[in-house]
């Protein structure tokens, strides 16, 4: 009797050792083949490279990625008041290699700027040019708009260095009761004309002088032009004022009305493109306001919002 209890027992204590490594081989061949859960976990088990897998679609052809894609055909002219690069990011260097980055990304054709220093004791670089230098040794045009801290303040205007200019040149605006001296900065190529200004902020009959000048310089040298004539930049008005309901007279509005200032929670539209009526015609495609830029940060760049028009001619 106690030999066959003790055979019993073997036979049991055998059964059990066998069912232990079946067991235990199934799971060392799950974790090594089929969910990679568990090796997942051992290889990272605080989480740390989480998103790994987006961060390395956000990389791989990361130029050609945008939040504001361009139809194919399509013209992009961008307009940004920049605030002389210095609004809240101390190095000029830093905030225009951003900037730089920010017009490949959206892939502009064209790009007119506001509140550009040039060799100033504010800012002792020609920013424009910088700018130009950082987009891929662009062509540009600085235009003075007045004296400032033994240097110059203006409107620039940057193009990609194939283009070919026929002419560029600037157009001073009257001051007035107004706080500061303005312009307008041309650019004539082959193709189109595209002149960039910043009315004046604080008077509205003042900045309805500056567009009488704005609509004489279209009419006496672009009327009936075989190529399209834009006027881009700061009118420091919003889309109700008389300043560009009077503008409207003689200018298509291209742009859209979405807010541009400030950068930092916008509430007024006082960016805007426009084409002359009196120009070779163009069919817009889009246009917006930027917000937001895989390779830059908009609230740190400038107090405005960037914004485009997309066209075709």
């Amino acid at each position: 009797m106690d030999k066959i209890k003790f055979y019993d027992m073997n036979k049991y204590i055998n059964r059990l050792f066998l069912v232990f490594t079946v067991v235990s081989f199934a799971l060392v061949a799950s974790s090594c083949g089929g969910s990679s859960r568990a090796e997942d976990t051992n290889k990272d088990p605080w989480g740390w490279n989480k998103g790994d897998e987006d961060k390395k679609d956000e990389d791989t052809g990361s130029e050609s990625k945008t939040y504001y894609p361009k139809e194919k055909g399509s013209f992009r002219i961008m307009s940004y008041n920049i605030g002389c690069f210095g609004k809240y990011i101390t190095s000029v260097t830093d905030n225009v290699k951003m900037v730089a980055d920010m017009i490949k990304e959206i892939e502009a054709d064209v790009v007119t700027l506001n509140e550009l220093d040039s060799i100033n004791t504010r800012h002792n670089v020609n920013e424009v040019a910088l700018l130009a230098e950082g987009v891929g040794g662009w062509k540009w045009h600085f235009g003075r708009a007045m004296a400032y801290r033994n240097g110059a303040y203006g409107n620039g205007c940057i193009v990609p260095k194939e283009t070919k200019i026929i002419d560029k040149y600037t157009v001073t605006l009257p001051k007035l009761s107004g706080a500061e001296q303005r312009s307008i900065a041309v650019v004539e190529t082959e193709d189109y004309v595209i002149g960039a200004a910043h009315l004046d902020h604080t008077s509205e009959p003042t900045r309805l002088a500056q567009i009488a000048v704005v609509n004489a310089w279209a009419r006496e040298r672009y009327e009936k032009c075989s190529k399209p004539v834009f006027f881009c930049g700061d009118m420091n008005a919003d889309p109700d004022s008389e300043t560009v309901k009077t503008l409207k007279n003689t200018w298509d509005m291209l742009s859209s009305t979405e807010y541009t200032f400030p950068s930092r929670g916008a509430k007024s539209c006082i960016d805007y493109i426009f084409h002359y009526k009196n120009s070779a015609a163009v069919k817009l495609v889009g246009a917006h306001t930027m917000t937001r830029f895989y390779k830059g940060d908009v609230t740190m760049a400038s107090d405005h919002l960037p914004i485009y028009v997309d066209v075709q001619f």
